[in-house]
């Protein structure tokens, strides 16, 4: 799998140009968490977004919206799992955030993938690091998981050769690309930084 995108949970200058920007260069699915969006904004963000990428587009919040627009996928994070059983039955990708050993083993199979967070100290919050040791989570990741499982977290061009040997079947990218974008706005930037990773990945 290739490495996939969050977008930045805030507004952003210029942020729609980039994303239209990262599909261009190849990225494949866009996961929108702005967790303070009301269902109007979230709308409005993603229809300022190229529209032949919306079918990229997996979103964290607002779920209604993404059968009607066409979406990707639902992702479900410790605020809405209570929906969960409301989409159980629903032909959309899903995916879901987890943070410990014990989520992992218990992951059900109706995810598509779930998103691992914090495998390496965290570029966007300050102080949150690694929550399971390296050996343990390479020693589940070798076996057969159902479930394919992304590392979330501190990921950028220098350790995502270690995610890809401790087993990760994919990565996601979000402080490596905008913690710099939010500061100079460089398109071409944030593109090269995909890049960058991508290759490495892959």
């Amino acid at each position: 799998m290739k490495p996939i995108v969050i977008c930045y949970p805030t507004k952003l200058n210029k942020e729609i140009e980039a994303i239209n920007a990262l599909f261009a260069a190849g990225l494949e699915v866009l996961h929108v968490r702005k967790p303070a969006y009301s269902e109007a904004e979230m709308t409005d963000f993603i229809d300022s977004i190229d529209g032949q990428y919306q079918n990229r587009i997996v979103v964290h919040s607002h779920l209604a919206i993404v059968e009607p627009k066409g979406l990707r996928g639902v992702h479900f994070t410790s605020y809405n799992r209570h929906l969960i059983d409301d989409y159980s039955n629903k032909a959309l990708p899903k995916s879901i955030s987890v943070h410990s050993m014990s989520e992992l083993i218990n992951l059900s199979e109706s995810f598509n993938y779930a998103l691992l967070s914090p495998v390496f100290e965290s570029i966007s919050k300050e102080g949150y690091g690694p929550a399971i040791d390296q050996s343990v989570l390479k020693n589940y990741l070798e076996k057969n998981h159902e479930v394919p499982v992304l590392a979330l977290g501190g990921i950028d061009h220098k350790n995502v050769d270690v995610a890809k040997e401790l087993g990760f079947d994919g990565v996601v990218l979000h402080g490596h690309l905008w913690a710099q974008f939010e500061k100079d706005g460089d398109v071409d930037g944030v593109v090269e930084r995909f890049k960058e990773v991508t290759e490495k990945w892959t």
